[in-house]
Order: C-alpha cells, then sequence, then structure tokens
C-alpha cells in the first residue's frame, strides 16, 4: 500500500494545505456524500435487491445477512486508492490528503452510529462488538 501511496506524498506541498481551508468545497461534497448519501444509498439497493429482485431465491436469513453484509461494506468508505487515482489524474494532492485524513476521522466517529442506525431500521440484530471490529480493518487499511 505504501509503495502505491509514497509517489503522492512526495508531490504534497504541505504549504499549500492552508489554501484548502480557504476551498473546502470539495472536501466537504465527497465528505456528504461519503456519509449522508453512501450509506443510506447502499442500505437501499441492498434491501431492494435481496428483499424484492431476489426474495425468490434467498430465504429471508440470508436476505438479512447480505443486507448486513451490504451496510457493513457501504458504510465504510475505503479512500487509500484515492491517493492512486488523484495521481493517476493528475489531481491536487493538497486536497487528497485532507480528504482522505477528514474521511479517517468521520468514519472513526460515524461508521459504528450509521450502521446501528441502518441494521436497526431493518431489524437486523447484530452484537455491537463485531459492528465496532468491522470498521476497525477499513480504517487499519488505509
Amino acid at each position: 500500500m505504501w509503495l502505491m501511496i509514497f509517489p503522492m506524498l512526495l508531490q504534497i506541498d504541505f504549504a499549500s494545505l492552508k489554501r484548502v481551508a480557504i476551498v473546502p468545497g470539495p472536501v466537504l461534497l465527497t465528505s456528504f456524500t461519503n456519509f449522508a448519501v453512501q450509506p443510506f444509498l447502499a442500505y437501499g439497493v441492498a434491501v431492494l435487491f435481496f428483499r424484492v429482485f431476489y426474495s425468490g431465491v434467498v430465504t429471508a436469513k440470508e436476505a438479512d445477512e447480505y443486507i448486513a453484509g451490504c451496510v457493513l461494506l457501504g458504510t465504510a468508505p475505503c479512500t487509500a486508492m484515492v491517493f492512486v487515482w488523484s495521481l493517476l489524474v493528475g489531481g491536487n494532492a493538497a486536497y487528497t490528503l485532507i480528504q482522505v485524513a477528514v474521511n479517517d476521522l468521520l468514519v472513526l466517529a460515524l461508521y459504528i452510529p450509521i450502521v446501528v442506525l441502518l441494521l436497526g431500521v431493518s431489524g437486523i440484530a447484530l452484537p455491537y462488538g463485531t459492528v465496532a471490529r468491522c470498521g476497525l480493518p477499513c480504517v487499519a487499511r488505509r
């Protein structure tokens, strides 16, 4: 992972990080999308497919398990590859660094509450410890 990220980190002018605060729009938009749209969209698509389209193929218990898996994965946007994609498209290294840092902090703060909320709405019981452990690997991968 560090071999992929290292070239991007070499390109960052750390003095330019201050400019990100002047125009925070891209960071705010991405953060909003990652935590106010993506988890709920992933949940909605999972419910649509596993409780409607595949209802004749999977049992109700299996559907709940698939939905829980989609919620666990869909709520934790992993941003390590953001460095690579930003490098490939000539993106702004300062924005990329700030976005990844903000995203990691938001995952730590919002992952468990969002997952518990979405699984609670579904009536899917998942131990709190399991939810916590599922979010940690995503943060640790970064």
